[in-house]
């Protein structure tokens, strides 16, 4: 039910929505300053992305002009970009449905299990033991797995934010060209030759199963 204000009431709705546009903006802010710091590739490749295909234009906000905007509009403000990375995955996370980022974390841990077979039992144990069994030739497969994974699980839930108040640009055949976009610009980004040329077949369906899981929720 919605009251009006002069009664001293406000719609759920109302708050729920106020509560969506400011962590929109929160993560806008986020991302524009992790870009514009340059200390990790992919934030630069992002913009970069939704700019090439006219989904997004950065502004030419300094890191130190974003973070006085942010202040301004009191937001938390992050001490570095380590700070930041943390602080913007847990705005996604809460802006996304839970029963997607549910969805997200069922999906990893499927995929360490279909990768690494003989080390299932210490996965099944905690995800702190499986990691500490790794040889280093698989720790160097995992570490690129969850950089591709990480990447494009941010690229997509950004894409959903912003899908969100704009479907009449961000349509499903924009969504899915964007995520093969973002495919082909994270295999370069992160894996050499050899390994692009072994897991391209991999990837590309990885691709595929995140583009359903993500569009189940922003489309259907």
């Amino acid at each position: 039910m919605i009251y009006s204000l002069k009664n001293g009431y406000y719609s759920t709705f109302s708050v729920l929505l106020w509560q969506n546009v400011r962590m929109k903006k929160e993560i806008l802010y986020l991302i524009e300053y992790l870009a514009k710091s340059k200390e990790n590739p992919f934030y630069v490749l992002l913009l970069e992305s939704l700019n090439e295909m006219m989904l997004y234009t950065p502004t030419r906000f300094t890191p130190a002009q974003i973070s006085a905007l942010m202040e301004h509009h009191s937001l938390l403000l992050p001490k570095n970009t380590q700070e930041g990375m943390a602080q913007l995955e847990k705005c996604l996370e809460a802006y996304l449905p839970e029963a997607l980022n549910e969805g997200k974390k069922a999906l990893f841990m499927t995929l360490l299990e279909v990768n690494f077979p003989k080390k299932k039992g210490f996965l099944n144990i905690s995800l702190e033991l499986f990691l500490s069994q790794l040889e280093p030739v698989e720790k160097s497969i995992y570490e690129n797995l969850l950089a591709y994974i990480s990447g494009l699980n941010r690229a997509l839930a950004l894409f959903f934010v912003l899908a969100k108040e704009e479907p009449q640009t961000f349509t499903p055949e924009s969504f899915v060209r964007f995520g093969e976009h973002l495919h082909v610009k994270l295999r370069e980004l992160i894996f050499n030759d050899e390994e692009k040329n072994f897991l391209e077949k991999g990837l590309k369906e990885l691709l595929g199963v995140y583009l359903t899981l993500y569009g189940k929720y922003l489309y259907m």
